[in-house]
């Protein structure tokens, strides 16, 4: 017993410099990257005048330092962390200037397909008909294309991808006779946007900027005025509400941050 704790430990001590090489690695790579972005931003943002998108570069700028200091303190995780809300900001920015989608926005669409293919794949296989499997493919090509371009910062590509991947599913399922369960989206939306909620308001404490405390008001309210659709039975009505208020919880939590 004692032998096997012994190799027990050993492996474990062999094992653990590699995974935080792994970790530094990664955190190093997210770091460039980010670092990318933000030259992108800065060269799109000079010279407009525009305060907003300023503000997105100016704290994209800032959490990038603070990644930089994490890493160099070895705390990789909090490095990496700290870089993709970097990353995060300089996207914003640039979507300001060139008048793309907002990214939250397109993150919400690409979670709301994701969701519609789970949901959708297991009806389209019982089918067991070729063209609705063909359809199903072409949709999850299309999405896994769409999240790849919002991960390079291409929002409007990926949004345009994942709509187009979402009416590929929802004609499958017509071929097959099967509707899309509209209200389990909705309540899982609900839910969703429920902790994002919940997040923003332990984020933004209990004395947060003005414009935060407004956003995450017309949050909470919007969420009421969701599920008071979805208990109607407007399901699309109250999907669109709750993304919204998913959206200005979000909104919150980033004026709270550029006001810390």
């Amino acid at each position: 017993m004692r032998g096997r704790l012994l190799v027990l430990l050993l492996f474990l001590g062999l094992i653990a410099p590699a995974v935080s090489r792994a970790q530094v690695d990664r955190a190093q790579s997210e770091i460039d990257r980010t670092e990318q972005r933000i030259q992108r931003a800065q060269s799109v943002v000079a010279g407009t005048n525009n305060v907003a998108a300023q503000a997105e570069v100016d704290r994209a700028v800032q959490l990038q330092a603070g990644a930089r200091t994490a890493l160099a303190q070895g705390h990789p995780r909090i490095a990496i962390d700290l870089t993709l809300r970097a990353r995060a900001a300089a996207d914003r920015g640039i979507a300001i200037i060139n008048g793309l989608p907002d990214p939250d926005r397109v993150l919400s669409q690409l979670e709301r397909t994701r969701e519609m293919l789970d949901r959708a794949r297991s009806r389209i296989e019982e089918c067991n008909q070729d063209r609705p499997r063909a359809l199903l493919n072409a949709a999850m090509d299309m999405q896994r294309r769409a999240e790849d371009a919002a991960h390079g910062g291409h929002y409007l590509a990926a949004l345009q991808l994942t709509m187009g991947a979402r009416e590929r599913v929802l004609r499958a399922l017509r071929q097959c006779n099967v509707a899309d369960d509209d209200q389990d989206g909705a309540d899982r939306g609900l839910r969703q946007t429920d902790e994002v909620i919940q997040r923003a308001q332990e984020r933004l404490g209990s004395n947060p900027p003005g414009r935060a405390r407004e956003l995450l008001a017309r949050a909470v309210e919007t969420q009421a005025r969701a599920q008071q659709e979805i208990r109607d039975q407007h399901f699309d009505a109250g999907l669109r509400l709750t993304l919204a208020a998913r959206g200005f919880a979000f909104r919150a939590m980033r004026v709270a941050d550029r006001g810390r």
